[in-house]
């Protein structure tokens, strides 16, 4: 097996040594440890449904396993990860449409509006499905941006290596997105932020 080199700046260089040392099951424990958890809330977070985020999930650390040697070509092995994250995300959202796209054409029924009556009073609960359904509204690189950036705090450099985009591009991507949050938010709620 190739070796891969490990970068100095980056905190998971005891994974590309065991994966240099062939340990790839002890590597993979590893790396789902570590960054399992945060893996997990990106897809959660982008694909709003737990049960999809669990097997996107399991596919990311499935492919992380099988190519562990792919992780050379980043600045650091997190960043490898949420590439691959963003991959599986975006082929699980396509997966999705389609499906979506099938029942609709099939169901004839029509679904009730679910916003909210006029001049109910928002709480924070409200507020959050509020928030939700106005990310829900972004566009899928809007969406991806804000996540990578807020939920997961990367950098908009390491952002830039995981979208395979400028950093300056995702910056305005990130400030469009909380234009059109803020937006959403005060037509929904009928106030001002």
């Amino acid at each position: 097996m190739q070796a891969i080199s490990v970068h100095a700046e980056d905190p998971d260089g005891d994974i590309v040594r065991l994966v240099n040392a062939g340990e790839l099951n002890a590597a993979l424990r590893c790396l789902m440890q570590r960054h399992g958890t945060s893996v997990y809330r990106y897809c959660r977070g982008a694909l709003h449904d737990p049960v999809l985020a669990e097997d996107v999930h399991q596919q990311i650390f499935i492919e992380a396993h099988l190519d562990f040697l792919r992780c050379a070509r980043f600045s650091t092995v997190r960043t490898w990860l949420f590439t691959i994250a963003r991959y599986r995300v975006l082929d699980a959202v396509r997966a999705r449409r389609r499906a979506l796209a099938y029942f609709e054409e099939c169901s004839t029924a029509d679904a009730p509006d679910p916003g909210p009556a006029p001049g109910e009073r928002i709480d924070d609960a409200r507020l959050r499905q509020v928030l939700l359904a106005c990310f829900g509204e972004l566009s899928e690189r809007l969406r991806i941006a804000v996540l990578l950036r807020y939920q997961q705090g990367l950098t908009f450099e390491d952002m830039a290596k995981v979208c395979d985009d400028k950093s300056d591009t995702l910056q305005a991507r990130v400030r469009r997105a909380l234009v059109k949050l803020r937006a959403g938010i005060e037509a929904r709620t009928g106030g001002s932020l």
